[in-house]
């Protein structure tokens, strides 16, 4: 049977947490969540809104990718992720309006 996606952001927030060497309670208290709501995210049984999984990939120097199961790379360096986001075109200056002469 497949995994759900709680139990795989379960079982790596919990496989990341302790890279980092840490307790749940430190954990909770730098993403802002309680420490029962973190055991339950780590068992699979809640779900998260935005903001705590962008506070947990913070945190556990993840990115989303790897947190939700759509990468296999947990630490994917900054640099390669700039990289692999186009920067936006450049802006072109509006024409000026000029006052009539009269």
């Amino acid at each position: 049977m497949a995994q759900t996606l709680r139990e795989i952001v379960g079982e790596r927030v919990l496989l990341l947490r302790r890279r980092k060497g840490l307790t749940q309670p430190e954990l909770a208290q730098q993403t802002g969540m309680g420490i029962s709501t973190l055991n339950r995210i780590e068992k699979g049984h809640q779900s998260m809104a935005m903001d705590k999984v962008v506070a947990l990939v913070q945190v556990l120097g993840t990115t989303a990718d790897y947190l939700l199961g759509l990468s296999e790379e947990p630490d994917r360096g900054r640099e390669a992720l700039s990289a692999a986001t186009p920067a936006p075109p450049p802006k072109r200056p509006r024409p000026r309006k000029t006052a009539p002469v009269g």
